[in-house]
C-alpha cells in the first residue's frame, strides 16, 4: 500500500491526543487521498466521516494498519464523535 506522506503527521497528531473525533483526522489529510489508497469509494468514506455508525469493525483496522496505531484508538475517536453528536433525551413531564 502506497501512503501520503500525511499519514504521518496524523500518526503523530492522533498519539499526542490532538484529535477528539475520527472526522477530525480528516481536517489534516484529504478523505479522497485516505480512500484511494485503502480502496474504500469516497461516498462510503464521507458516510463513515459524518456518521461513525456506518463504521464497521474490519473498517476500524482498516484504518488503524493505514495510521499504523492501535485499533482501539479510531474505535475511540468515532465513540467520541458519536456522543458528541447525541442529542440529550427529551425528560417527560
Amino acid at each position: 500500500m502506497v501512503k501520503d506522506k500525511g499519514h504521518k503527521t496524523v500518526k503523530i497528531l492522533i498519539e499526542t491526543g490532538n484529535f477528539t473525533t475520527f472526522a477530525g483526522i480528516f481536517e489534516h489529510i484529504p478523505k479522497t487521498t485516505v480512500a484511494d489508497e485503502l480502496g474504500i469509494h469516497f461516498s462510503s468514506m464521507a458516510r463513515m466521516i459524518a456518521s461513525v455508525k456506518e463504521i464497521e469493525v474490519n473498517d476500524t483496522f482498516l484504518f488503524s494498519t493505514y495510521f499504523e496505531i492501535d485499533p482501539k484508538i479510531i474505535f475511540e475517536l468515532a465513540y467520541s464523535q458519536y456522543n458528541s453528536k447525541k442529542l440529550p433525551l427529551k425528560s417527560k413531564k
